[in-house]
């Protein structure tokens, strides 16, 4: 049992970003409402990164129309005093489960996903064939992240029919001039100046009522000068009960439906009787195109001396309830020089931690850490985000997700099971640190990155222009501890 005690509650959060803020929103909730024993409670926000919020610093468009919005919430939550930042922590190197048992009466695990899916078909593996996470990375960069990318494909496709997919395609055909204002590193503005691509083809293997954008999402690409959206009006005829029923009777998908409408209208309107037509007068026109194609499964990516040189295309139709669709018998011929694949994330197993590798997840019960899938929990270890349910959701997801994690952590505090750390000091996680050669970003040192960063942002007239990766970051946070001295 537990034992009386003025020491506030110790927890560690692992991954810093939307999920792990919020879970440790979660907690100061709970302590300052529904804590019967009033002993308080203080968070370790853990990251391997020198910065944290994860998915919505490295994650999401520069673009993206809320991010400042959000950007300040987690911020505000995070400036709490009981809420310390410790980064450029690797966990299972660094810091393994051992040692948080020793430090802390739980650990929320958030570590988010950022490794792609792959589609399982021929020629994956070739030059030009890349998962939308590396290239997120890349223009949202992350300090790991390889500082070039070849924007040297003026046809691409994109396989996917996600928010992730929209993210892709949108800064795919985005000009240099209209990424200026963003807070992207130097080098990623550098890059998108040697941006040739005039056409992508957003590929989903179902219709158009199946598709996962959210309206806002798919809305975005009308905002983007110089890019003429095309969609094939046969696309949109929904010819089976199914479909038309989602149309109908689903608010989101009526309105993602009504947009791609309203796309296929314009075209008819300018008197093109094919997508096909309206691809190559939108091209004559100057103008870049973001072209849906629908009902199509890929099948193979096609090569040409060890580079994509197209993407063959298996043309399906429904095939029962449920949104199942079979192999119509026909395929088709995409040329393309670029393939992303944004079918999806998946998670990453964290030493000692169990993980179900087919679902790319932590086995849980309601945010409970199991030892397997459906099998026993493992007291004082919990889990919230991406790395708990699977990719889903928007950002906002993650606060009702986090929260019934803190519930059920709660629980576990208020019955006085969890015993207590063996060396509850705060010092003691930092001494142990230091002593391993980590080069610590605390939460000053996490300021001063972002009091830098907002400089370089402003000698440049915007609000941000973010460092190119880890060694300049570490480098800032030592010299704030120079200063300190």
């Amino acid at each position: 049992m537990t034992p009386v005690t003025k020491t506030p509650f110790r927890v560690a959060v692992v991954g810093s970003g939307p999920a792990g803020v919020y879970a440790s929103e979660a907690l100061l909730d709970w302590s300052d409402n529904r804590d019967p024993s009033g002993r308080g409670i203080v968070v370790d926000l853990i990251d391997r990164l020198p910065v944290p919020y994860g998915l919505l610093r490295h994650g999401v468009a520069p673009d993206h129309p809320r991010i400042k919005g959000i950007a300040r919430t987690l911020e505000g939550i995070a400036a709490d005093p009981r809420i310390r930042f410790l980064g450029n922590v690797e966990f299972g190197d660094d810091l393994t489960l051992d040692d948080v048992h020793r430090f802390y009466h739980a650990v929320v695990f958030s570590t988010g996903a950022l490794s792609d899916r792959r589609l399982g078909i021929p020629g994956e593996d070739l030059e030009g064939s890349y998962g939308a996470a590396e290239f997120v990375t890349w223009y949202d960069g992350h300090p790991d992240a390889h500082p070039e990318w070849a924007l040297t494909a003026e046809r691409a496709a994109v396989v996917g029919v996600g928010n992730v997919a929209l993210d892709v395609a949108r800064m795919l055909v985005r000009s240099p001039e209209q990424l200026e204002p963003t807070d992207i590193p130097e080098h990623v503005r550098t890059g998108f100046g040697t941006n040739t691509t005039r056409v992508v083809s957003v590929i989903g293997r179902r219709g158009p009522v199946h598709a996962k954008f959210t309206p806002l999402e798919l809305r975005e690409m009308t905002k983007v000068e110089g890019v003429t959206v095309v969609v094939d009006p046969a696309d949109l005829e929904y010819d089976d009960d199914e479909a038309r029923t989602l149309r109908d009777s689903d608010r989101r998908v009526g309105q993602v439906c009504t947009q791609l409408e309203k796309w296929a209208e314009a075209q008819r309107e300018a008197g093109h009787g094919s997508a096909d037509e309206a691809e190559a007068a939108a091209l004559a026109a100057g103008e870049r195109v973001v072209r849906f194609r629908f009902s199509r499964s890929p099948v193979e990516i096609l090569g040409d001396d060890g580079r994509v040189s197209g993407l063959r295309l298996e043309v399906t139709e429904p095939a029962g309830a449920g949104g199942r669709v079979r192999s119509s018998g026909r395929t088709e011929d995409l040329q393309v020089e670029a393939v992303y694949r944004a079918v999806g994330y998946r998670s990453a197993a964290l030493e000692g931690v169990p993980f179900d590798h087919d679902s790319a997840t932590i086995p849980n019960d309601s945010g409970r850490i199991l030892d397997s899938p459906g099998g026993e929990h493992l007291p004082g270890l919990f889990t919230a985000g991406w790395v708990k349910r699977g990719p889903s959701g928007v950002i906002g997801t993650n606060r009702s997700c986090a929260v019934e994690t803190v519930g059920q952590l709660a629980t576990e505090l208020e019955s006085g099971t969890l015993p207590e750390p063996s060396e509850p000091d705060p010092q003691a996680v930092r001494d142990l640190l230091t002593d391993r050669g980590v080069d610590l970003v605390d939460g000053d040192a996490w300021l001063e990155i972002d009091a830098h960063e907002r400089g370089l942002g402003e000698a440049a007239g915007r609000e941000r222009t973010k460092l190119p990766g880890r060694a300049e970051m570490l480098e800032v946070a030592r010299a704030s501890r120079s200063t300190a001295r």
